[in-house]
């Protein structure tokens, strides 16, 4: 006897359930993602020179991608913006000085507005405003 192979229907509903339950769940590992962020900022900030830049390029970059791959995929598009901006910033530095700690800092805090404020789609006019920010730095 052999088993029957799921219609493509239901394969095509099973994997939408899935895609519902990690969107669901997205803002805790989102969250849990972001804490491990702060505090590869927070022991970055605590070093100089090579070390710091080492803390950023290792444990915070890897981190801040991964949030900017998952966000406009379960719904927060705003995450992938912050996080795509911040990329492109650590990468374009060879070392980290005390002002550009603080422009990570500042973008760091705009996830976790979006993420505690649940700033889902566009964000409305804090979303906008979040956006503005980017767009001066």
């Amino acid at each position: 006897m052999t088993q029957k192979q799921p219609a493509l229907e239901e394969l095509a509903k099973q994997a939408e359930e899935a895609m519902a339950d990690l969107a669901r769940t997205f803002p805790a590992m989102a969250t849990s993602s972001l804490q491990e962020i702060k505090l590869a900022l927070a022991e970055a900030m605590g070093t100089f020179d090579r070390e710091r830049t080492d803390i950023i390029k290792n444990k915070l970059y890897p981190k801040v991608h991964d949030l900017k791959g998952q966000g406009a995929t379960f719904g927060y598009p705003l995450i992938t913006d912050v996080g795509a901006h911040l990329c492109k910033f650590l990468v374009s530095k060879k070392s980290y000085n005390s002002a550009d700690l603080q422009q990570i800092k500042q973008e760091v805090q705009a996830i976790e507005t979006i993420l505690w404020k649940k700033l889902k789609g566009d964000g409305g006019a804090k979303g906008a405003a979040i956006l503005d920010m980017l767009r001066k730095k």
